[in-house]
């Protein structure tokens, strides 16, 4: 009896660890992506230069202006209402966007004083690499100061894409 219960124990051990195993098989069906590329933001066909940040919990884009109709005094209460954007990217194309706000979210940066935030707006957009397109929500951010206008996070990343840091845009 306690031989059976032993070898049981072993083969669910072995279950439960391969079930959160990826296959060979799995891997290969993934795309490679580099440190660095090319993505375009469908609904305005603007390409952008993007960095690909695994520690990015989701993507960010800059923005130019935000406009919010019927807005709220405070960020939480634009949630589900319309948005009108303007995106530029780093060749300096410039196209509005229509959409609604999904989420608020809170952020912390070095820029902030200790204890303070911003919050930021998230929405729905659909991002395009080479031919692989997803939809994912995107914080709109001023990237002013940052190298790239675009921030692909592991929300666009997870499931699809393993990273090679080693691989650059070609482009």
């Amino acid at each position: 009896m306690r031989y059976s219960v032993g070898l049981t124990f072993i083969a669910l051990a072995i279950v439960f660890v391969a079930a959160g195993a990826q296959t060979v098989d799995e891997q290969a069906k993934k795309r490679i992506i580099g440190a660095t590329a090319v993505m375009t933001e469908v609904s305005t066909g603007l390409p952008f230069a993007a960095r690909i940040d695994t520690g990015a919990e989701s993507c960010s884009l800059h923005v130019e202006k935000i406009e919010v109709k019927n807005e709220s005094p405070t960020p939480v209460g634009n949630i589900g209402k319309p948005i009108r954007f303007l995106i530029k990217n780093e060749k300096g194309e410039s196209k509005w966007v229509d959409t609604k706000i999904a989420r608020v979210v809170r952020i912390r940066s070095g820029a902030q004083k200790e204890g303070e935030f911003d919050r930021r707006y998230k929405v729905l957009l659909t991002l395009k690499w080479e031919d692989f397109r997803k939809e994912v929500l995107v914080t709109l951010n001023d990237r002013t100061e940052m190298t790239y206008p675009l921030l692909i996070g592991r929300n666009f990343l997870r499931g699809d894409f393993l990273v090679d840091v080693d691989k650059d845009n070609p482009e």
